[in-house]
């Protein structure tokens, strides 16, 4: 990793995305750029105004962290395309973002501008939600035979190449009430099986990273298993990959993804195949 980007909406939710960039950027001896993009809709006299304050308050938000090289960028432009803008042209390879403030009624119809973001971008997006106290010690990712998921897996490697990752495929039996009256372990054998005799074959040629411990199979809607896996491995970092197995939609997050971008439960890690 040669090239950081974290964009900040000066926020206290961008502190701890700053804060883990900094982090990051020592720990790869990586190039670190700070991003404010002021909205271009605003009256182009207004925007310079907010500009200039802007560039002040990016230096001010920096401060804890000036002694690792760094650039502070302030420009007017739309914030997506900005961002994504100024990852191209600092060639990032990855972009990190404070979590976003709860919108319900604006998001139901427009979705939220961090969900926005990671379906626009074809770099690795990580959603910082907690404080960077230290490295990332366990991370999770979820395996759903897709060739995102296995680009998540190399890119959670890459970030933190000393840690193990902890990795699960969630097994969902639909009407499982119905179709496993007694709802005992027996039940759940014969879809255990069938997933299991689809995973074995497809993990002997998926090239997952080495940090990847094998897959554990769980019975259970994924996000309810998610949790299960975090409380268990006492995760800090979630790792997804985003694809458009249902939809032709390039931009298209999925549903598992799209809940986990709108309410992350820790650190998460969207990638695009």
């Amino acid at each position: 990793m040669k090239s950081i980007l974290v964009a900040t909406d000066l926020s206290n939710r961008s502190d701890r995305a700053i804060q883990r960039a900094f982090q990051l950027a020592k720990k790869h001896s990586a190039k670190l750029t700070v991003l404010n993009v002021v909205d271009s809709d605003l009256p182009s006299d207004i925007a310079q105004v907010v500009k200039s304050a802007a560039e002040k308050q990016v230096e001010a938000q920096c401060a804890f962290g000036s002694k690792h090289p760094h650039q502070n960028i302030v420009r007017v432009d739309d914030p997506i395309s900005g961002i994504h803008n100024a990852a191209d042209d600092i060639g990032a390879d990855l972009i990190i973002l404070g979590v976003h403030r709860p919108r319900p009624f604006f998001d139901l119809f427009s979705g939220s501008t961090l969900e926005r973001l990671v379906r626009a971008s074809q770099r690795p997006v990580l959603l910082v939600h907690d404080p960077a106290t230290g490295d990332y010690q366990n991370p999770v990712c979820g395996i759903d035979f897709s060739a995102s998921c296995v680009a998540a897996a190399k890119a959670c490697a890459s970030l933190v190449p000393e840690a193990s990752i902890t990795t699960f495929f969630a097994i969902h039996i639909p009407f499982k009430s119905l179709v496993a009256h007694g709802g005992t372990h027996a039940d759940d054998q014969p879809y255990m099986a069938e997933a299991q005799s689809r995973l074995t074959p497809w993990l002997s040629t998926a090239d997952l990273p080495a940090q990847c411990k094998p897959p554990e199979l769980i019975v259970g809607e994924a996000s309810h298993v998610l949790r299960q896996v975090l409380k268990k491995a006492n995760g800090d970092l979630i790792v997804v990959g985003a694809h458009a197995r249902i939809s032709p939609s390039p931009t298209y997050l999925g549903t598992f993804t799209q809940e986990l971008v709108r309410n992350p439960p820790c650190d998460l890690l969207v990638v695009r195949d």
